[in-house]
């Protein structure tokens, strides 16, 4: 069996979305997520299926309004509470599927400050652009960067989701850079190296949160459904 870690380890957060039955407001998974609503509010529910894959139960389902361009939903823990030093290495996971079409259907999962559609100031997160993977840390005061996911066999030419798919994603930070934050991340696709940066400047006071944001971005009505399985986020309390 795996050893898992501890809060003396560090900041560890988990959720497998299997602890209660409530998808209102704070009441959601174990976390207890808030919810934030962009433009007509996101429909959530639990699968109810175990999806006949073993290790897979508590499963959330996320589907935007089919009433205007832009609608979706964001998910996230305590505003602004989390700020990356870059010696105190760490990592999030997750496991998604687009489960009804990959086109319009958007999400970004991670460690950053928008609660909108609109692209983050601050964070390392996944994007999702209609399927397509990439790799993004921004800073606020020093710059972005970003590194798109490539030559990973189990997505679609290297780079993108593959509809009614489970994919696992693991983003792990290390290194420290000018600005006291760290310098190294590397984002997983299903246990394949898809991305790298080198070159993070995110600086150690900057800060963010674990969230988790789904739009459509059709030109029009259109429900699109994100699900997850699970996510988790450790940061570590010693060098």
């Amino acid at each position: 069996m795996p050893n898992f870690p501890t809060c003396r380890d560090g900041l560890y957060l988990k959720d497998d979305f299997y602890s209660n039955e409530g998808v209102a407001d704070t009441t959601l998974g174990e976390l207890r997520w808030e919810f934030v609503t962009i433009g007509n509010p996101s429909t959530v529910a639990y699968n109810v299926s175990t999806d006949a894959e073993p290790g897979v139960y508590g499963q959330v389902k996320f589907t935007t309004a089919a009433t205007a361009d832009g609608d979706g939903g964001a998910f996230r823990l305590d505003e602004d509470a989390i700020v990356l030093g870059g010696a105190y290495p760490g990592y999030f996971c997750f496991k998604a599927r687009l489960d009804d079409q990959i086109a319009s259907n958007n999400f970004r999962i991670g460690l950053h400050d928008s609660v909108t559609a609109t692209s983050p100031t601050v964070g390392i997160w996944v994007d999702c652009d209609g399927g397509v993977i990439s790799l993004q840390a921004d800073s606020a005061d020093h710059g972005d960067v970003e590194a798109a996911a490539a030559g990973v066999p189990t997505l679609t030419s290297g780079t993108t989701m593959v509809v009614t798919t489970w994919h696992e994603f693991e983003v792990r930070f290390s290194g420290t850079n000018a600005q006291g934050g760290p310098k190294d991340v590397a984002l997983y696709v299903d246990g394949y190296l898809a991305a790298e940066i080198h070159d993070c400047d995110i600086d150690d006071d900057e800060e963010m949160e674990l969230t988790i944001v789904h739009w459509q971005d059709s030109g029009g009505a259109l429900a699109v459904e994100l699900d997850l399985d699970y996510i988790e986020l450790f940061i570590s309390r010693t060098k």
